[in-house]
C-alpha cells in the first residue's frame, strides 16, 4: 500500500469544472454587431475589417465622404456669404460622428461644417472609426480640417465682411455706369482683394441681367 501511494501522481487538473467552462467560452461565438460600412450585422468581431468585401466597401465609403469634404474645402479656401433663404439647403452629414450639420443662422457657406470638421469631438470619433473599421490611422488628416486652416479662413471671413461694409457705406472712387438709369460706385485701390473684385463682377452681371430683362418685358 505504501508503494502505491508513493507512485501515485497528482491530478494535473485539480478543478475539471473550471477547464470545461474555459473551453465553452472559447467555443462561444462573438456577439452580433452592426457594420455601418457594409450595412450588415455580423458575429466576426475585429476579424471582419480584414475581409476583402469589407475593405472594398470601406474604400467606397471613405471616397464618398472625401467627395463631400472637397466641397467644404472649396468654401474653406473661398469664403462666400450665405443667403438666409439658402441656409436650409446647405447641409452636411458627418458619417464619423453620425451628425447632421445644418447652416441655419450661418453668415458664410459651410460655416458650421468647417467648425465641426475641425473640432475635438470629430477628431475623437474619426480615430475611433478608423480603429474599428480600418482605413489607416495615418490618414486622419485626410478626413478633417486643421485648426491652422480654420484660422486663415476666419481671417478671410472677417476681411470680406469689413470690405462689404465699407463698400456699402458710400462711394470712394469713379462711377461705373449708367446702366438703365442705375449707377454703381466702388473703391479703386491697388491693394483691392480678389474677393472684392469677384463681388463687383457679380453686381455688374446682375445689373446687366436686370437691364436685359426689362428690355424683354417692357421694351426699354
Amino acid at each position: 500500500m505504501e508503494e502505491k501511494s508513493k507512485t501515485q501522481k497528482p491530478n494535473p487538473n485539480p478543478n475539471p469544472k473550471t477547464n470545461t467552462a474555459k473551453k465553452k467560452k472559447k467555443k462561444k461565438k462573438s456577439e452580433y454587431e452592426f457594420c455601418k460600412v457594409c450595412n450588415l450585422n455580423h458575429d466576426q468581431g475585429q476579424r471582419h475589417k480584414y475581409f476583402p468585401s469589407h475593405k472594398s466597401s470601406l474604400s467606397n465609403f471613405l471616397s464618398r465622404f472625401q467627395t463631400k469634404l472637397s466641397d467644404v474645402r472649396f468654401f474653406l479656401k473661398n469664403p462666400s456669404p450665405l443667403r438666409p433663404e439658402l441656409a436650409s439647403k446647405n447641409r452636411f452629414w458627418c458619417v464619423f460622428c453620425d451628425s447632421d450639420i445644418d447652416e441655419i443662422g450661418s453668415s458664410f457657406a459651410c460655416y458650421n461644417a468647417i467648425n465641426h470638421l475641425a473640432s475635438a469631438d470629430h477628431l475623437k470619433n474619426l480615430k475611433h472609426f478608423l480603429w474599428k473599421y480600418g482605413g489607416g490611422m495615418d490618414r486622419v488628416d485626410a478626413f478633417r480640417i486643421l485648426e491652422a486652416d480654420v484660422a486663415k479662413w476666419e481671417k478671410n471671413c472677417i476681411s470680406l465682411k469689413s470690405d462689404t461694409v465699407s463698400s456699402s457705406q458710400g462711394a470712394i472712387g469713379p462711377e461705373i455706369g449708367p446702366l438703365n438709369g442705375m449707377s454703381i460706385r466702388y473703391p479703386v485701390q491697388d491693394s483691392m482683394k480678389p474677393q472684392m473684385l469677384a463681388c463687383l463682377r457679380m453686381i455688374l452681371a446682375l445689373c446687366y441681367l436686370r437691364r436685359h430683362a426689362l428690355t424683354q418685358i417692357y421694351g426699354i
